[in-house]
């Protein structure tokens, strides 16, 4: 399980595991941010990589002074409209203009270093969709009836299928609720519990799951995606390519896969000038309240 913010903890593995290919270092911009339909436009966090002999944070490796822009694109990649940013922190850049982001729209990144270097991307936002079914007041933890999540299709470009990540966010986080997976980790491998305050599944292939009669697709959130007892949100996220890319190529670099390492692609950034991410997604969230087995309340 992973968090959806994967870029913050994972910078530094990233540029690793594609190091034994260089002769020499080389210092890469880094890239986070992620567009989400129908809420105000996100900051931009600029940072560089770190030698895989140092460790990497993001206070020290930020990227100040830079020129950022994001634009909304007409479907011939000209530009519509454009949304100055501007530094609020090292390396955080937040916009200028309270701005929706827009479903089933072509936005681009366009950022212009001190050095006078460009970094740009470009991300097609999912189509919105929505929940159509009722869910329980309460799911037994690992019981026979999971949290189940009837949804409206979210649409994307031509002849690409649509892509799901459950992220699920833990309202009132309590050592004491972690489900036993999780409990195992915190106590007896010493990770911090706030690694699991936003946990999130795997990719989920739409292609795997049922439609309905109503042409409307039944998603199954996974027992290992929940973290805590009590009351979660869930939040079901249709992906853009350039998240499906950057987490499917991850999942290999970070021991998903059986290839050797000889046989390992590079992970997939789809950002020209630097590595990160520029992605975009459409959401939709439900509380659920999962009670511990043999358990009424």
């Amino acid at each position: 399980m992973k968090k959806l913010s994967i870029l913050l903890f994972a910078t530094f593995l990233l540029f690793s595991c594609e190091l034994y290919e260089q002769d020499e270092y080389q210092e890469y911009y880094v890239v986070e941010s992620y567009l989400i339909a129908d809420n105000e436009l996100p900051e931009v966090r600029l940072s560089t990589t770190s030698p895989i002999t140092d460790k990497y944070t993001f206070k020290e490796n930020a990227l100040s002074n830079a020129n950022v822009e994001i634009r909304r694109l007409n479907p011939d990649s000209s530009v519509a409209e454009t949304y100055p940013y501007a530094e609020q922190d090292f390396g955080v850049y937040a916009p200028q203009l309270n701005v929706t982001v827009r479903d089933e729209q072509l936005y681009g990144l366009h950022v212009t270093t001190p050095k006078g270097d460009e970094i740009t991307a470009t991300t097609f936002v999912p189509g919105n969709f929505e929940t159509v079914n009722e869910l329980q007041d309460q799911y037994i933890y690992q019981g026979s009836q999971q949290v189940e999540v009837i949804t409206t299709p979210s649409q994307y470009l031509s002849n690409r299928q649509t892509y799901y990540i459950f992220t699920i966010n833990v309202v009132n986080p309590d050592t004491a609720s972690l489900t036993p997976f999780y409990m195992d980790q915190v106590l007896n491998d010493g990770t911090n519990i706030e690694e699991f305050y936003i946990n999130s599944s795997g990719i989920i292939n739409e292609k795997n799951y049922q439609r309905n009669e109503n042409n409307n697709i039944e998603l199954t959130v996974p027992w290992l995606a929940i973290a805590f007892y009590d009351t979660n949100d869930v939040i079901a996220n249709a992906i853009d390519n350039n998240m499906y890319d950057f987490l499917r190529s991850q999942d290999v670099q970070t021991g998903g896969s059986t290839l050797s390492p000889g046989e390992i692609q590079n992970i997939h950034y789809n950002i020209n000038g630097g590595i990160g991410i520029f992605g975009s997604m459409a959401s939709d969230t439900n509380r659920v309240f999962i009670a511990r087995p043999n358990s009424s309340n």
